[in-house]
């Protein structure tokens, strides 16, 4: 129904126009496409405005953590587009992102923003996250980085295939003196950290 209407005004208008003998401007000259843009881009705001105002209970929440995340993302892959497309337009050659220079700052410049991200997470929840001075954080900190160091060690020697036959005796006698000797030294590091609390 606008469309038809907005169409029959503008026929009407011209028709006007043409009877009493005045000139249409040249619509593909630069000051009206600009006038056009500008009162086109005025009806857009009131359009939406009006719309806003219509349906303000449907409306996200501009303040909740998900509406912003969207709207970061939104804008990132709008900026994305933007530059392709002038790099398109001004006909300069993308970079090759396959090679081995584009692909190390691509990493370098993902896990500076991916440190930056979990930085402002750290300091939006900071009262979620744990002491990290708290002693059975500190004892699943090291259980866990030493999962993940003889998951290297393995990684590594099986790459190299030069596992020691974990069943001859030499290697199980290793083994026991190695943990008794690290048994030994985490219970001497348990009893000076807790010294005031045993008895004399």
């Amino acid at each position: 129904t606008v469309k038809i209407q907005s169409a029959y005004r503008g026929f009407k208008t011209r028709k006007q126009m043409k009877e009493s003998g005045e000139e249409l401007p040249d619509l593909r000259a630069a000051d009206v496409v600009a006038a056009t843009i500008k009162i086109q881009s005025a009806y857009k705001g009131f359009q939406t405005r009006k719309m806003i105002k219509q349906h303000k209970e449907i409306m996200p929440d501009l303040n909740c953590a998900q509406v912003q995340d969207a709207t970061i993302k939104i804008q990132s892959a709008y900026r994305g587009f933007q530059t392709r497309r002038k790099l398109q337009d001004e006909s300069e050659d993308l970079p090759d992102l396959k090679a081995a220079d584009v692909v190390a700052a691509t990493i370098a410049i993902q896990s500076a923003y991916r440190g930056f991200r979990t930085r402002r997470m750290v300091e939006t929840h900071k009262e979620i996250m744990p002491d990290l001075n708290c002693a059975q954080v500190q004892d699943a900190t090291i259980k866990i980085q030493s999962a993940f160091r003889g998951f290297q060690t393995r990684k590594q020697l099986k790459d190299n295939e030069d596992l020691p036959d974990l069943q001859a005796a030499d290697v199980a006698a290793a083994t026991i003196k190695i943990q008794a000797a690290y048994k030994g030294f985490r219970t001497r590091q348990m009893i000076k950290q807790h010294k005031e609390i045993l008895p004399d």
